[in-house]
């Protein structure tokens, strides 16, 4: 089974491409998370995960799944995550998680996707994406074929002084930055409530015909980045910043 965590899209692309090679399904995590439904198991099956890479670490939204879910033990267990750069620390705390759940954990592998954190970054112009984009696909279908083969996937050593500093930062983010009152809807917004719909953690609702951000916010930069009418502002980090709408409207 291949589940995802996903804001902008990038996620979900990598894992419906690396279900269909393998002949699967992709669900999205958030279908049982707003349910406190977990999803249905199959004994002896292999689970992949898909999220970003969020502080260089897998995003705290699927390892709470993880979790949460209670997966059959000795399941064989790989990770996958799209970043912009690279994705840190995730086979150390991959393989932590998998430790301290019963899985089987066959290994991390990184898919480099468009940057759509503009909060704090620029994504590029859509030509430098759909390349990007371009350039992903081969590594996601040679991930999909080491899944179909039971293989592990190779990656790389993380030393004590790494992980120990990532992991450090990625607490210290999590707990002081990752907040949303800097979150802001301009004369743009219309009240479409789209923001609302597509918010992984049913975190905006609105309020005179404008959303409003409650505090369980994973940064995912869903609502920024898919207002259609770019009304939605973080600061004034975003402000000027082209939108990331997803790799399915980039390549349209």
């Amino acid at each position: 089974m291949v589940f995802y965590f996903s804001g902008t899209g990038n996620s979900r692309f990598a894992a419906e491409r690396i279900a269909k090679a393998i002949g699967q399904e992709a669900h999205d995590i958030t279908v049982y998370t707003k349910k406190k439904v977990p999803p249905v198991f199959i004994e002896g099956g292999a689970y992949v995960f898909c999220c970003p890479s969020y502080m260089s670490a897998l995003a705290k939204a699927i390892t709470d799944f993880i979790s949460w879910a209670s997966f059959p033990k000795g399941s064989k267990t790989y990770f996958v995550v799209t970043c912009a750069a690279s994705m840190g620390i995730t086979p150390k705390v991959g393989a932590e998680l998998c430790e301290q759940n019963g899985l089987d954990y066959m290994g991390s592998a990184q898919v480099v996707m468009p940057q759509n954190y503009i909060a704090l970054f620029t994504t590029k112009q859509k030509e430098d994406n759909n390349k990007i984009i371009s350039e992903a696909l081969p590594v996601i279908d040679m991930i999909a074929e080491t899944v179909k083969n039971g293989e592990k996937l190779e990656e790389k050593k993380i030393g004590k002084i790494e992980y120990s500093v990532t992991k450090w930062v990625r607490d210290v983010y999590y707990k002081d930055f990752m907040k949303t009152k800097k979150f802001t809807a301009t004369d743009k917004c219309i009240g479409c409530q789209m923001c609302v719909r597509i918010c992984p953690l049913n975190n905006i609702s609105m309020q005179d015909n404008k959303p409003v951000w409650g505090d369980k916010c994973s940064h995912c930069m869903a609502c920024i980045n898919r207002c259609p009418k770019d009304a939605i502002e973080y600061g004034k980090g975003s402000v000027g910043k082209p939108r990331y709408k997803g790799p399915e409207a980039n390549l349209e």
